[in-house]
């Protein structure tokens, strides 16, 4: 190549070098990022206040948004996947960003979004697309008639879930709604045996897939034909839904995934054959139990002192220990050198 081109090896050296320290220096920014963005969460809010790591690092919030590192963050992400789940203010704050950073709306927005609110990039786009073409939904539906039947007037909740342009667009909105087509005859619920219980159980164990309850439900009529299509699909959904316990197998397959793809919890949950949801519940768990004093083994601080030998830094150590964290490792670092 430096014969090809004829650069000298002195040039190509100096290249080389330049490139080096331009990747350094962003692992230090982005370390430094992280390391404010988690500084400044705020619990209240839920999310961090990016205006001071801004002022901090004197660069765009855009860049700061991309330099930050959700594998070295201890903040997690929220999950808010209904419109009732937001806030006035965060929903004031997301429409405020987007409109103020980009000129148009593309899938590239949502990453940074997510980290900006500190929530999941799909709930942003959810809840942006709800603001800019308002509609009623039967999960928001609900929420409203809770609160007529709390006897709230409808400025208030107008002002609780700011969507709709106006008061009267909301209430028109509201009175309009219809989740289900009433001319179609309504299921009729049934009572399960418990040898029908079992028999459902096993189909879903065997055929069901995180988000797809299709080919579960095609295998359930099979073997109940005379069971309606609503009865069956109730009964899958209610198998489903529940949340079984959480192992110490689940937390370490959970843990590498999440070293490996950071927080996307819609792959994790596909890779585990589990919800997004569960997969995010397993790696909180793991968060919290990380938190807790923690006890090291001779191999653990055996590894550790030979990242020590090597200069490898504490996120690295971590990694390589794999069942401690980055801060963990840090203040077991500080122990070692300081004996």
């Amino acid at each position: 190549m430096t014969k090809r081109f004829k650069i000298s090896q002195e040039s190509m050296e100096q290249a080389l070098a330049e490139d080096d320290a331009r990747l350094q220096k962003k692992i230090e920014q982005s370390i430094r990022v992280t390391q404010l963005a988690d500084q400044s969460y705020n619990e209240e809010h839920g999310r961090c206040d990016w205006d001071s790591v801004v002022r901090d690092m004197d660069i765009p919030l855009v860049e700061c948004l991309r330099l930050f590192d959700p594998l070295l963050s201890t903040v997690s992400a929220r999950s808010l996947p209904n419109i009732t789940d937001w806030s006035a203010d965060d929903l004031s704050t997301l429409k405020s960003f987007v409109s103020e950073h980009f000129s148009a709306v593309t899938a590239d927005v949502w990453p940074l979004a997510g980290v900006y609110m500190n929530v999941e990039q799909k709930d942003c786009s959810m809840a942006h697309s709800m603001c800019s073409f308002p509609q009623m939904s039967a999960v928001l539906h609900e929420a409203i008639t809770q609160h007529r039947n709390a006897n709230m007037e409808w400025k208030d909740i107008f002002e609780k879930y700011p969507i709709f342009s106006r008061i009267g667009g909301l209430r028109n909105a509201y009175y309009q709604f219809k989740e289900f087509d009433d001319s179609k005859p309504k299921a009729i619920l049934i009572e399960w045996t418990d040898e029908e219980i079992r028999r459902i159980q096993e189909l879903v164990q065997t055929y069901y897939k995180p988000g797809n309850k299709r080919e579960v439900l095609i295998q359930a009529q099979k073997a109940f034909p005379d069971i309606s299509q609503e009865s069956i699909l109730g009964k899958i959904k209610q198998i489903t839904s529940k949340v079984p316990g959480i192992t110490s197998d689940d937390i370490d397959r959970v843990k590498k995934l999440v070293y490996a793809y950071g927080k996307d919890w819609a792959r994790i949950g596909q890779e585990i054959n589990d919800t997004p949801r569960r997969a995010e519940r397993i790696w909180t768990q793991h968060r919290e139990q990380q938190k807790a004093p923690q006890t090291w083994s001779e191999d653990e601080l055996n590894t550790l002192r030979r990242c020590i030998h090597d200069g490898v830094e504490m996120t690295e150590a971590s990694r390589l220990i794999g069942t401690k964290t980055r801060d963990a490792c840090n203040a077991t670092m500080l122990l070692l050198k300081g004996t």
